[in-house]
């Protein structure tokens, strides 16, 4: 079974765990710090300009811009009570300052009084000529506070549907193979044929505030999948998954939902086909995610795992494919126009299986688009999603298989492209709809495949 992980490059350090968490998590730390903690001369030069600043507010008093200057030192210097004094005072002197009351909700913000925060954030929009960037940063806090006051979040979704291929059983395209080395004619059963399934999946996330100034967070992921061919039953699958791992804050950023954050985690995996159990898996890694503007994000990461496969009476060769697996990935993201967003995908998996045929380097790039619009459905306004996509995979292993040919070492070239719709139906309702082609061109003709997937059905979100 050969799965395609998006990912960056990841090596193996000297105790086994990948070197690149070790080093991402460094230069993660040291990207951090100039904005954890302010140098002694920098900080000197701020104590000096807001005793400044405090003296020229005593006998300036109606002075705003020094007012405002004030709060902003201090904010600095993280003495949040003499900045919303200052800004207190600003609204004695003038009360419609829609910008003075978002930077008091800020200030009350960061020292946890969630209640004072909002009062002020709802203040500074009542006003409708209140700017529509002050409405959208007041939104985003509120979102926030939302967040924390229910430190338990579960949400998730399910779907269940169908899904029909046209090389199920991932057969060559073409009638003549390679076996020892010598060309040879492909026995019917084994061709590529088309097949029908049944399929449900699901997956829950499950977030824990750990109640910190700083918004760290535990972090649990389940995701579960199950399918019955109608045909073809070898395929029938049932796999379950999950990992768990605490978010640490190592920057908070200037809004919610901003920021630079690592995540260390661990997880599993169990796989298993026609009934049998088929694959279990453990891994350990780690993911550095920023997120420097709304809408924008940068997550680099990977993992180390170890999976054991089992034979079954259908695959009686499958515990060759036991060994090690080491996964990178950098993911990029960003708005494009209104209701369009992008996503680059990049990475690198290296397998290393107890039998070297099976071993192998792949690379993998996918770029996506989503164009969110309204849509009227059932009388009412609901979202849909549309998300076209396309990418290329590189698979080179390691050594010949001599059962398909002792002097050419397999190497495959996957281009694969397809359209995701999510619709939203009714509340948390919606219907789910891919369609993918991909092909594979590989050097030895019994790996060279195409096969058309299009799977439909209802979702469910909470």
């Amino acid at each position: 079974m050969r799965t395609a992980f998006a990912g960056a490059p990841c090596w193996r350090g000297s105790g086994g765990f990948p070197l690149l968490i070790v080093v991402a998590l460094a230069a993660a730390i040291a990207t951090a710090q100039p904005s954890l903690a302010q140098t002694p001369a920098a900080t000197s030069s701020l104590k000096s300009e807001q005793q400044a600043l405090f003296n020229r507010t005593l006998k300036e008093p109606t002075n705003l811009d020094v007012a405002f200057r004030y709060a902003e030192v201090s904010t600095k210097l993280n003495d949040f009570e003499a900045a919303i004094g200052a800004l207190e005072r600003m609204l004695f002197f003038n009360p419609n300052l829609p910008r003075v009351k978002l930077e008091l909700g800020v200030l009350y913000f960061r020292l946890g009084s969630y209640e004072m925060a909002k009062g002020y954030f709802t203040n500074a929009i009542a006003d409708p000529a209140t700017p529509s960037e002050v409405r959208a940063k007041v939104q985003a806090f509120l979102d926030e506070i939302e967040k924390r006051s229910n430190p338990s979040i579960f949400s998730g979704l399910v779907q269940t549907g169908v899904r029909y291929q046209s090389n199920a059983t991932a057969g060559p395209s073409g009638s003549l193979i390679r076996v020892f080395g010598f060309d040879g004619v492909l026995d019917q059963k084994f061709a590529k044929q088309p097949d029908w399934n049944f399929f449900s999946q699901g997956i829950v996330v499950h977030t824990l505030d750990l109640q910190t100034q700083r918004g760290d967070a535990w972090e649990t992921q389940a995701s579960a999948y199950l399918s019955e061919q109608r045909k073809i039953k070898r395929l029938d699958v049932a796999a379950i998954a999950a990992q768990t791992g605490p978010r640490i804050v190592l920057d908070s950023g200037q809004l919610p939902g901003t920021g630079l954050s690592v995540r260390p985690y661990i997880g599993g995996l169990l796989v298993g086909l026609e009934d049998q159990y088929y694959l279990g898996s453990g891994l350990a890694g780690g993911a550095i995610t920023w997120l420097p503007a709304p809408g924008w994000g940068v997550e680099f990461g990977g993992d180390r795992g170890r999976r054991t496969f089992h034979n079954t009476e259908t695959y009686l060769t499958a515990d060759l494919q036991t060994g090690t697996l080491n996964t990178g990935y950098l993911v990029v993201r960003g708005p494009l126009l209104e209701g369009v967003r992008w996503q680059a995908r990049g990475g690198i998996l290296r397998n290393d299986a107890r039998d070297d045929a099976q071993s192998y380097l792949q690379r993998v790039l996918e770029l996506s688009v989503s164009y969110d619009f309204n849509s009227k459905l059932m009388g009412e306004t609901q979202r849909v999603t549309l998300s076209p996509f396309a990418g290329v995979t590189w698979t080179d292993y390691r050594q010949p298989n001599p059962l398909v040919d002792p002097d050419v070492t397999r190497k495959d070239r996957e281009r694969f492209v397809g359209l995701a719709l999510d619709a939203q139906v009714y509340k948390s309702f919606g219907l789910g709809i891919r369609l993918q082609y991909s092909s594979t061109d590989s050097n030895l003709p019994n790996f060279r495949t195409g096969n058309l997937s299009v799977s439909a059905g209802p979702t469910f979100r909470f």
